[in-house]
Parts: structure tokens; C-alpha cells; sequence
């Protein structure tokens, strides 16, 4: 959805501008973004609930992993869905910094998911996943890095760096969500027999 409202917006730099200004409102395309955001916060919702209901709904980890995908999705969401990255001149409103401080908040709950999946996979049954989860984690914390020293001005494209830090942890939560299935329609045919 961000890149085809960077398409619309014809004076959008993907490679050094952050999706926050997609949603601004100085954007031709603000009521759509603000919209998906929203969208996107319920789907992130759905998605916990999800995940809740499957059987690897068992203890204290997998509980953290729901309510860390919800305060992604509040943050994440509706928080910069409801609070546009306004700024007169160089200084955030304070509606920007409503987005920035709900938007750091749901960063910081995606940042910790995959270390927490490191216990709902353990490394001994799950051994792709643990691995997987460990390098997401890693990298992303890289990404992050990078996207706050751009945000800076020390070094140049952060667009970049926060598509590819968003990519590689929605890609995290796409492989999650099909291992949790395949693994609940596994203990699905056990029970049948």
C-alpha cells in the first residue's frame, strides 16, 4: 500500500524520505494512508487473535508475542494513522510527535518479537525458525541503527533503510503465521486419529 501511494505522491523520495510523510497533512494522498494505517492496525489485530486461537497458544511467550504484535499494530497503526507527522518549518507539531513517540513504542514491540519467538521455537524442535528468528533480530536491530543515524543526517536513505527493516519483519510475521499454521493442522491430525 506505501508504495502506491509513493507513486501517487509525485514529490515522495522513497530512497530519503520515511512512510511517515505519506501520511502528513501536506500529502495529497494523507487521507489514504492515514486510512491504511488504521486498516493496518486491524489486521495486526486480527492476526494476534489468530494466533491466539491456534495450539501454540501455551504459556508465557507466545502470550508476550500476541500482546507485542497488538502494541505494534496500536503504534504502528493507529497511532501514526491518528496522529499525522505534521511540522511547521523544521519543528514537529505536536501531532508528530504523538506519531513519532506511538510509532517508537510499535517499532520497539516488532524489534522484540523475533527474540521472543526464540522461545516459542525452541532451538531443539524448531531448529530453522530459532535460527531464522536470531538473524531477523540481528539484522534488525542493524536496519533500526541505520534508519536513526540517516534520521540524523549522518549518512543518506532513510527510506531504505526503514522499507528494508519493515520488509524483512513483515516477511518475519508472513513465515510465523505459516509455520503456526502448519503446526496446528498437524496436531489437528493427530487428534482425528
Amino acid at each position: 500500500m506505501t508504495f502506491t501511494l509513493g507513486v501517487l505522491y509525485t514529490r515522495y523520495n522513497f530512497l530519503n524520505q520515511s512512510e511517515s510523510y505519506l501520511g502528513n497533512s501536506q500529502s495529497p494522498v494523507s487521507v489514504y494512508m492515514n486510512a491504511w494505517e488504521l486498516l493496518f492496525c486491524l489486521l495486526l489485530v486480527i492476526f494476534a487473535m489468530a494466533v491466539k486461537k491456534s495450539r501454540f497458544n501455551k504459556g508465557k511467550w507466545i502470550a508476550a508475542f500476541i500482546w507485542l504484535i497488538i502494541v505494534y499494530g496500536v503504534g504502528e497503526g493507529a497511532g501514526s494513522g491518528l496522529f499525522p507527522y505534521d511540522f511547521v518549518g523544521d519543528e514537529l507539531t505536536l501531532s508528530g510527535y504523538l506519531h513519532s513517540f506511538f510509532s517508537g513504542i510499535g517499532i520497539a514491540a516488532l524489534i522484540i518479537i523475533p527474540l521472543v519467538s526464540l522461545k516459542i521455537f525452541p532451538k531443539t524442535a524448531f531448529p530453522i525458525m530459532y535460527f531464522y528468528s536470531l538473524i531477523v533480530f540481528i539484522t534488525g536491530l542493524l536496519f533500526v541503527l541505520l534508519f536513526l543515524i540517516s534520521k540524523q543526517m549522518i549518512i543518506p536513505y532513510k527510506g531504505l533503510w526503514q522499507r528494508i527493516f519493515l520488509f524483512q519483519y513483515h516477511l518475519y510475521l508472513i513465515i510465523f503465521a505459516i509455520v503456526v499454521y502448519r503446526t496446528h493442522q498437524i496436531f489437528k491430525e493427530k487428534e482425528s486419529l
